[in-house]
């Protein structure tokens, strides 16, 4: 395992230590007379498609609780809002095993509808291969995301090494877009959407997707602290009872669920309807962790040297299924 490896997770469980006993309280007060309902903050991107339905359809709400959106970038910075105390549960990709492998108190409780490997490599039209892109400039994401995982894998798979290519960090989804179309980079790793927008728009296209070389993989989970699992077992069940429903009513409703994708979490209507309006109708709605893929998931971050080879974690160490409605 590398040094960056070694101190991406030495990072993590620093900020584990300095965050022992600063976990804020849950629960927020009473007001004119109402019923309490339990804080729950949920570490995710913004354009989360079912938290955001859920809070504003109110399914979250019948259950007692108030579930506010921690916008966070990607997985590892959801991990380290948890481990700082600023997120009692979180929504994001292979970084929570390389958290909780390394000992951040965290438990994978659940899965999202759509748990596979979503990840692509857009380029500028005119590459025809990941061996073109050979000394180019491409932003594949910071350190342990899943978009340089993502990177890695593929690029090992066709026989190159990270080293191969010119590693410029664009930063965020928007940010690494525009820097394709700028010309700034010449290919990055980011979401479905994302390609199919920079295709549809001329100026890039989908030259990888990752899921194609995973094979069985399970890359998004959803997880809890095990302060909030002690203190508030039925609040992540009723997390996950509302969650169900929501993922549910969406499934029966795709054309709504788009239009509000579209209009509250203004994404854009073609591609987002392109991907998703294929995509809805196969949810998984069980919430169920596949612990096949989460081994395979283990095994690839091993390999990657995210996850220290050594380490004996299994999925059954890091996951708990108990809360799932039955």
């Amino acid at each position: 395992m590398n040094v960056k490896h070694l101190s991406y997770i030495a990072t993590l469980l620093m900020t584990v230590l300095l965050a022992i006993g600063c976990t804020k309280k849950a629960d927020k007060p009473l007001q004119n007379g109402e019923k309490a309902k339990t804080v729950i903050r949920f570490a995710t991107s913004a354009g989360n498609l079912p938290i955001n339905f859920g809070i504003k359809k109110g399914y979250f709400a019948e259950q007692g609780l108030d579930v506010k959106i921690v916008s966070i970038a990607g997985g590892v910075e959801a991990v380290t809002a948890a481990a700082a105390g600023e997120a009692e549960l979180g929504g994001m990709g292979s970084p929570i095993i390389v958290g909780a492998a390394a000992g951040v108190p965290i438990t994978i409780v659940g899965s999202p509808p759509s748990s596979g490997q979503h990840f692509v490599l857009v380029s500028k039209p005119q590459y025809k291969s990941l061996a073109a892109l050979k000394g180019k400039p491409v932003s594949p994401g910071g350190p342990g995301q899943g978009t340089i995982q993502a990177f890695n894998v593929i690029a090992k798979a066709k026989g190159f090494k990270p080293s191969d290519f010119k590693n410029v960090n664009a930063g965020t989804t928007a940010n690494a877009l525009a820097a394709l179309q700028a010309g700034k980079v010449e290919a990055i790793i980011t979401s479905e959407t994302t390609g199919v927008k920079a295709e549809l728009e001329g100026f890039g296209k989908i030259l990888e997707r990752a899921v194609d070389y995973f094979g069985h993989y399970q890359h998004t989970f959803t997880f809890a602290t095990n302060a909030f699992i002690k203190d508030k077992p039925e609040a992540v069940r009723g997390f996950l009872l509302a969650y169900r429903k929501t993922v549910e009513y969406l499934k029966a409703h795709p054309d709504e669920a788009i239009q509000f994708a579209v209009k509250e979490l203004q994404q854009d209507e073609i591609p987002y309807k392109k991907v998703y309006g294929a995509e809805i109708p196969t949810w998984d709605t069980s919430g169920r962790i596949d612990f096949e893929g989460t081994e395979n998931a283990i095994r690839i971050l091993k390999d990657l040297g995210d996850v220290d080879p050594k380490n004996p974690i299994t999925a059954k160490q890091i996951v708990d299924e108990q809360f799932l409605p039955k």
